[in-house]
Parts: structure tokens; sequence; C-alpha cells
């Protein structure tokens, strides 16, 4: 049975938790666990899109205990003890949630989802949910590697151009995976007459952008109020272009899995940061990172076409857990043998580009560590 590790944010929750906000001042710690709470479905809670609106946590996670099981969406079991403990807490429990939305898309490939927190009259922080475990979810994601902008970005900037015109003072904003790139987006692009607003922003192992972002006015003027976070094995949040700097963070899993946020360790109010990032994360990023500059914009969106179909076409999946089926290798399969000639030698001439990549790559950093 999985345990959590004893330093994480649940372990934060528990210390920190009896001192409110006005006493003990917001911390990345904070930012990640209203990112947690976000990827709770707060359908008929928190959908109130004024601030006299806004329910207590402690209020909404007594409603939404009392949804019936199969309505309790949650990303991990983790987000259900978090809310609980949240809820139950100094801290958190005060804090009001409202303008919770989820938009879903299957024919533009999008899947977006955002709420705020109230933290004081002056003071919220907007929080985009991640990827969700939907294919569609996940195709948006590709999407950002060919697309310039994805639909969840331009939704996200008309989300947070509703929360700036309520007058609000201090603004943060952030989110976890897709929601990270989302809250940077968001606080670059959307149409907003004041930045000063924007206390910070947060992007926890998030992907970046397909361009890069320095030649942008606005993003010049937030450069310094944007935090992005990775963990020493980072796959997801080193995609595409990361023109900011990142903070790499301690996690207790191995590889992929360091992309949970429970995993990541806390140190009082702070994380346990590292110098770097694993030299496998750096291969990785390096490999991907030539391999998606490589293609034209126009081959990565015929590869992702390609892949979504071999995986959803004879399949029927829906999400990545219908993936783990008994049905979908032979599925693929079959998917694979009626996929016309000249797109399976594409597709093999992608994947052995990308081994290539991966060798050359690998023998380079071999050679620069030798004696």
């Amino acid at each position: 049975m999985k345990t959590e590790p004893e330093d994480n944010i649940l372990a934060y929750c528990r210390w920190r938790g009896d001192l409110p906000m006005q006493l003990v001042p917001f911390c990345p710690i904070d930012n990640l666990i209203f990112c947690c709470l976000s990827y709770l479905n707060w359908n008929g809670i928190g959908e109130g899109t004024q601030v006299q609106d806004a329910i207590a946590l402690s209020d909404a996670a007594h409603l939404w205990l009392k949804k019936p099981d199969n309505e309790q969406e949650v990303r991990v079991p983790s987000d259900r003890t978090l809310l609980e403990m949240a809820a139950n807490s100094t801290r958190f429990g005060y804090i009001q949630l409202f303008r919770y939305m989820e938009q879903t898309n299957e024919s533009r490939y999008q899947q977006f989802s955002a709420v705020t927190f109230l933290l004081d009259p002056d003071t919220v922080y907007v929080a985009f949910r991640g990827t969700d475990a939907s294919l569609n979810g996940w195709r948006e994601d590709f999407n950002l590697s060919f697309l310039p902008h994805i639909p969840s970005q331009a939704v996200a900037c008309a989300y947070f151009e509703g929360i700036v015109s309520m007058g609000f003072s201090r603004i943060y904003l952030g989110g976890h995976s897709k929601g990270g790139n989302l809250a940077i987006y968001a606080a670059v692009h959307s149409d907003i007459p004041d930045r000063s607003v924007i206390c910070g922003v947060y992007n926890n192992d998030g992907p970046g952008f397909p361009t890069d972002l320095n030649a942008i006015p606005q993003y010049q003027q937030l450069k310094s109020r944007i935090f992005t976070y990775v963990p020493q094995a980072s796959v997801i949040g080193m995609l595409l272009e990361h023109t900011e700097d990142y903070q790499v963070v301690c996690s207790t899993q191995k590889g992929f899995l360091q992309h949970d946020p429970y995993s990541w360790r806390v140190v009082r109010d702070d994380w346990q940061y590292l110098q770097e990032t694993t030299s496998a994360s750096q291969l990785l990023d390096t490999t991907l990172h030539q391999w998606i500059l490589g293609m034209t914009p126009k081959e990565r969106e015929d590869l992702t076409d390609s892949i979504f179909h071999l995986l959803q076409s004879e399949t029927n999946a829906r999400s990545i857990y219908d993936l783990a089926g008994p049905g979908t290798l032979p599925g693929v399969l079959r998917a694979w043998n009626d996929t016309p000639a000249d797109t399976r030698r594409f597709i093999q001439k992608m994947l052995g580009q990308l081994f290539h990549i991966m060798r050359r790559t690998a023998s380079s950093r071999k050679n620069e560590l030798a004696p």
C-alpha cells in the first residue's frame, strides 16, 4: 500500500494549518495546495461568479463530501485527503472559493477548468487545473507543440480578465502541469490595464511554449514574478521552450512519477531545493527539444494525429485508464495494419529520428564526462 512521504504538502497542512495567512503570509507551498484543490469538481458548489457568492472551503468541503462516490472526482486519492485536512484547518478553512468553471470540447480538443480562491477581500489565487485523465486533455497537451495557442489558453485569458475586472489589488495565479502553462499564458497575454496587481505566477512542473516569450513586453514586465518549479527528474515541466528560470524541487518518487505534487519534499514553508535536474532528465530534455524543434509544425501535427488515431480508432479509449485494458494492444495493432503505408513510413521515420538523437546525445554526454 502506497504511503505519503512525511514531508510533503499534507505534512505542511498539518504543521502550518493553525496559522491563518493574515499572520503567516502566502508561500510557495500554499500555491501548490490551491492547485491540487483545483482538480476537484466543484460544480454545484463553487460556481458563483461574484464575491458575494463565494463559499468557505470548510462549507464547500462539507457539500463535496456529501456527493455520491461516483461524483467525487479527484485526480488522485490524496486530493480528497488534502481537502479534508485543509477544510478543517484554520489556515485554509475560512478561505472562500468561487467562479468554478469547467469547459470540455472534444471536437476542439479542449479540456479546461479553473477556480478562484479568495484569501482576503483584496487578494485572490486563480488556480488553473492541469491535464485530467481524458485522452482529449492529453491531445490538447500534444497540440501545444504546433499550435500558436490552444483553446484552453484563450479561455484562460478570458477567465483571468474577468477576475482582474473585479478590482482585486493582489492577484496570484498558477497551476500544476498544463495549469502552470495556462497561468503564464494568461498573465502574459490577457488584455488587462495593469499587471502590477499580479503578485506571482506559479508554474508547477508545467510545459513551456513552442516559441520564446522574451520578445513580448508583457512577459518582460512579469519575468521576476514568474516562479517555475520542476522535480529533479522532470519530464512534463521540461517540454518545449522555457524562457523563465526554474528551481529544482526534491521528489521522493522516481522518473515520470515525480510529476505527482504529493511527492515533492517540503522544508517548513518552502521546498527542499536541489542544484539541478538529474542527468537522465537533462538527456531527455535535450533529446526531446532537438526532436520536436527538428520537425516542422505540420510534421508535429501529423505525428500527433497519427498517434491518437492508433490509440483510439480501434480501442474506443476515452481516458488513459482505458488504455490499460486488455483490448488496447490488439486494437492498436489493428489500427496500425489499417494505416496507409505512407503514414506508417512517416511514423517510423519520426521515431527513428528520436532514437538517433537520443543515442547521439547520450554519446556526447558520455564523452563530456570522460576524464
